[in-house]
């Protein structure tokens, strides 16, 4: 049997029927074949634009190929992945359309003996809710009680309980800023292999906590998020005192605050060998950790109101500040079109800073028309987000133009240079400032669309201060109008009360 990658997998080329009878009478065959699916997106309810459409391709198990997978005899049946085309609440009628081609594409693999989906596990669609839980059920569904489903999520996910109904392997990111995505990967894809191999015997409990949190006060490089993850590592390691079941996996969820729905909130998610009762147990373990903790959750760094913060970089003693717009934080599926801070820049006439970057579809259009080196006037920004004032009328001279996709151009506008895109961009790594001419570390101010900062970028930044802007993701929660979250949430409503073991079914 030949070994080869493709998308990001290991793939088994073997023999074996492509159909025909169910998936419980081929537990028997040499190769096991394992269905990959991709379904997932951040939901941010505050998005002025509801998300109408989805985008489908071939899924990747992981960003690299899967060495749990590599000499395991596994066929992997690439099915299908698709994600919504926006950052705002998905439509009903296209959520339910995305899940049945989904489907449809595990029909048409069928027989399986086990599916891998990677999820993110805050979707939420119109009349249909946690779009990826529901997509789970319905591939239970299909596949019956006996094929195995494993799951990945990152930990700002909004998990129901009933997700530990219909899947057997539920494992999460343990780090924000997230830097495990591959060993999530693999640690879901060993535990299937060892399923599929009579190893082990999964089963799942998960148990939501109510507390709404913005992820940036449930940091695991800060405490008191950090000991929390500590302690779900040692039940893995170690295993829950007076429980023989070994415990295979234990995420703590975040969640992700601008969701608006009913299942908005922390949440404890455990699976184990063979033991629903010690899934429980573990669940409530870690579930009462968290409500202890719930008082000293907050920021994991330095934060600051717009003015504030840009008076502090001007006077730092460091070559270079980071400042992030939370408020239009594109990951957390804010617009990335608001100017609050390139304006106040500009109008403050500071000297020398960057923005990266500004969604314009049409300014960056105009940019690209002018060609590089001309002057000319443009209305920027706000051609989504409407609401926090209007766009910024301003005369600019283009810098630089990327014929990338999406297009980006770089304007100056007096001390400040602004990266102009025609769609949203993260700027997440120094290779993107260095793809157009811009080394961060050369300036005194650099602004991205983030919240916390990213990992790649917080290794090179002498200074991060997070401001405090408005925005579809405002860090007051308290300011957001929420219209569907579970009540009480601490601490949104402080008397909220929580007895891990009474909330368990």
């Amino acid at each position: 049997m030949a070994i080869i990658a493709i998308g990001g997998l290991w793939h088994s080329v073997a023999g074996g029927s492509e159909s025909g009878s169910p998936a419980a009478e081929h537990q028997n065959r040499p190769e096991k074949r394992v269905f990959l699916a991709e379904f997932m997106h951040e939901t941010n309810s505050f998005h002025p634009l509801k998300t109408t459409k989805f985008l489908f391709h071939e899924p990747s198990a992981g960003i690299a190929p899967i060495m749990a997978w590599k000499d395991s005899g596994l066929t992997i049946v690439p099915g299908l992945g698709a994600s919504p085309a926006g950052g705002g609440t998905v439509d009903g009628k296209a959520c339910r359309e995305a899940i049945a081609r989904i489907v449809k594409s595990l029909r048409d693999a069928m027989p399986v003996d086990g599916v891998f989906l990677r999820l993110h596990g805050a979707m939420f669609a119109e009349g249909v809710g946690a779009g990826e839980t529901v997509l789970v059920e319905e591939i239970r569904r299909v596949v019956g009680p006996d094929v195995h489903i494993a799951c990945t999520f990152d930990l700002h996910g909004n998990v129901p309980a009933r997700l530990g109904e219909a899947g057997d392997i539920l494992v999460g990111f343990k780090t924000a800023p997230h830097t495990d995505r591959q060993e999530t990967a693999e640690h879901a894809a060993g535990l299937l292999r060892d399923t599929l191999e009579g190893k082990i015997k999964p089963v799942s409990y998960v148990l939501p906590i109510p507390i709404i949190v913005q992820g940036e006060k449930a940091m695991t490089t800060s405490e008191p998020f950090r000991s929390l993850v500590e302690e779900a590592k040692r039940l893995e390691r170690e295993g829950l005192p007076g429980h023989k079941a070994k415990i295979l996996a234990a995420t703590l969820f975040v969640g992700c605050s601008w969701t608006d729905s009913p299942d908005t909130g922390m949440a404890a998610m455990v699976t184990t060998d063979g033991s629903r009762e010690t899934a429980r147990a573990a669940a409530i373990h870690l579930a009462r950790k968290v409500w202890d903790a719930r008082r000293r959750l907050d920021f994991g760094c330095e934060t600051a109101g717009l003015e504030e913060g840009v008076s502090r970089a001007l006077q730092a003693k460091e070559s270079t500040v980071f400042l992030t717009d939370s408020g239009d934080n594109v990951t957390a599926s804010a617009p990335g079109d608001m100017t609050i801070v390139l304006r106040h820049l500009v109008e403050r006439k500071v000297p020398d800073a960057v923005v990266a970057g500004i969604y314009d579809e049409a300014a960056t259009r105009k940019c690209f028309e002018a060609g590089e080196g001309k002057r000319l006037k443009l209305s920027i920004g706000e051609t989504v987000e409407k609401r926090h004032g209007p766009p910024l009328e301003t005369e600019v001279e283009v810098v630089r133009l990327l014929k990338t996709k999406p297009r980006m151009a770089v304007v100056r506008i007096g001390g400040v240079l602004a990266v102009l895109e025609e769609d949203v961009v993260a700027f997440k790594t120094p290779e993107q400032f260095h793809a157009c001419g811009i080394d961060p570390l050369d300036h005194k101010i650099v602004v991205v669309k983030q919240g916390y900062l990213y990992p790649r970028l917080t290794a090179i930044a002498p200074r991060h201060i997070m401001l405090m802007t408005p925005g579809a993701a405002d860090m007051r929660l308290d300011k957001l109008p929420y219209t569907q979250r579970r009540k009480p949430l601490y601490p949104l409503e402080l008397e909220a009360e929580f007895e891990p073991e009474a909330a368990v079914k």
